[in-house]
């Protein structure tokens, strides 16, 4: 249940973001300046953007009911139902792919048994604003530099991205800087500099990497992880039985189910979790040769075989202009 400071909050930001002009920074550095805080955390872009499209703040009414209708959702309750008093969850069906999970086609719409806050029109507007934001922006891809999804912020620990000087020079800044202001940044790193540490420092730790005894015997399947990915097929299965369930349910049942989703969906994440921890190091003496071969001739390798062996080799790489601290996969 939200709480009425809250649902004002959350109103005001669907109405910043359903003007055409206003953008994610805008409302995140206002947010941040009136020092509002979301579940004790700042406002960030992502969270922004999620709950931005999430359906269960819409007072949802026929309008609503069309709109998924049209972008071929499958929507348990009856027209009828959608009457604009509450809100709606919205379920990713076991067939869609998780590369169309922006895609609302066979994605499955229930009316939840609280009331929405926002109003249907002002939470459309949002959303095909939205749609059509991911529209423009789908075949981005990394292209400034190879460390791109790996460099944080030394101090904040939030992405670094690259941008250009009127010089043509490209260097990194802080996205949260960017945001809101509220990290004092990563002072001034130029992109070029900071790869050229990088590549020394992986050359270092593989030649470390390949003298450790043991290395070169393949790695035998680790029975804890052999266990919870049994688990975790069984929480899935689990998972799919419950969304099945929902079609005819009554409010009662979909409470219910609700509430056993999110139980699962939690122990999902921390079998994920723990699963990604254990096979971390999880690297075949084939992939060290290959690696090996790429960084021996690097200034040769395509930028898209660079993003492999770093994402192979590197966890996170946390900078600033006067320091680097490297995570790493091996």
């Amino acid at each position: 249940v939200v709480n009425p400071d809250e649902a004002a909050n959350i109103r005001l930001m669907f109405e910043m973001y359903a003007q055409p002009t206003t953008s994610y920074g805008d409302i995140t550095r206002y947010f941040a300046e009136q020092g509002i805080l979301f579940n004790g955390k700042e406002l960030i872009r992502p969270t922004l953007a999620q709950m931005l499209r999430n359906p269960v703040y819409v007072q949802a009414d026929l309008d609503v009911y069309e709109f998924f209708k049209s972008q071929g959702t499958v929507i348990v309750n009856d027209a009828a139902d959608f009457t604009g008093m509450n809100g709606c969850y919205l379920y990713q069906g076991r067939d869609v792919k998780p590369s169309k999970k922006n895609d609302l086609k066979d994605q499955m719409l229930v009316l939840a048994p609280h009331e929405g806050i926002v109003p249907s029109d002002i939470w459309l507007t949002c959303r095909k604003k939205l749609m059509n934001n991911m529209k423009i922006q789908s075949a981005r891809k990394a292209t400034h530099t190879w460390l791109a999804g790996k460099i944080k912020c030394g101090n904040c620990g939030y992405a670094l991205m690259s941008i250009f000087n009127p010089s043509g020079k490209q260097y990194l800044r802080c996205t949260k800087r960017l945001d809101n202001k509220s990290c004092p940044g990563c002072g001034k790193i130029i992109t070029s500099e900071l790869e050229a540490v990088v590549y020394q420092q992986m050359v270092k730790k593989l030649a470390s990497y390949k003298t450790l005894t043991g290395r070169k015997k393949a790695a035998k399947a680790n029975p804890k992880v052999a266990a919870l990915q049994v688990e975790l097929a069984h929480v899935d299965s689990e998972i799919e039985k419950l969304v099945d369930s929902l079609t005819g349910a009554n409010n009662v049942l979909l409470s219910y189910v609700n509430v056993k989703i999110a139980e699962l969906d939690g122990r999902k994440q921390e079998l994920l979790a723990r699963i990604a921890e254990l096979t971390v190091e999880a690297i075949s003496p084939e992939q060290v040769s290959q690696i090996s071969g790429y960084l021996d001739t690097w200034e040769n390798v395509s930028f898209d075989d660079k993003r492999r062996v770093v994402d192979l080799m590197i966890t996170t790489i946390a900078a600033t202009s006067d320091s680097l601290n490297i995570t790493w996969k091996i």
